[in-house]
């Protein structure tokens, strides 16, 4: 595999590039950025490849790289910040939703309470935030994460507590706001 058989990193591509997408579009909440991300995550892959030892599935090397591209993007946005004139609300992803659609109301409280949860998301740390995308939005066992973030599984499960209390702390204001 690697380099030396473009033809099954190819076929890699193929079978993991949604995947991809999907997490770094829940890191970042921005269509174009997560497109960028998934692309540079796979130039990546593909020019180190041949350090791939098989002992994890190839998409746990490939989430890896992911929150390593995204993190290294934090710190350049942190360093060099851009501000734009456009909505900063995230574009809707290419998902397909299943019908019948919910009610104007309903969609509005809905579309509300996801952008909470996004702007909530986005205040927690880096390893906060992939530890519950990982095990809450995307339903990965606490094995995989434990391979993906490369720690022990005890210490998964004791982040992803922290962190989903992080995650209520900063949700609970908001919550009581609306209630009023």
């Amino acid at each position: 595999m690697g380099k030396n058989n473009p033809l099954d990193f190819e076929e890699i591509v193929h079978q993991e590039a949604k995947k991809v997408f999907n997490l770094a579009y829940r890191l970042c909440g921005n269509q174009e950025e997560a497109k960028d991300i998934a692309q540079e995550t796979f130039v990546r892959a593909y020019e180190h490849f041949d350090r791939f030892q098989g002992s994890s599935r190839v998409f746990t090397y490939l989430y890896r790289i992911t929150f390593n591209v995204w993190k290294n993007r934090l710190r350049h946005w942190s360093r060099h910040p851009v501000f734009s004139l456009h909505s900063t609300r995230p574009e809707e992803p290419d998902f397909d939703l299943a019908d019948p659609k919910p009610a104007p109301d309903q969609a509005f409280e809905l579309d509300e309470r996801a952008g909470l949860v996004r702007v909530c998301l986005d205040s927690l740390n880096p390893a906060s935030r992939l530890i519950i995308i990982l095990r809450d939005m995307e339903g990965r066992s606490y094995e995989e994460i434990s391979r993906i973030m490369k720690c022990r599984l005890g210490t998964v499960k004791s982040r992803l507590a922290r962190a989903r209390t992080d995650l209520r702390e900063q949700i609970r204001p908001h919550l009581e706001r609306m209630r009023k």
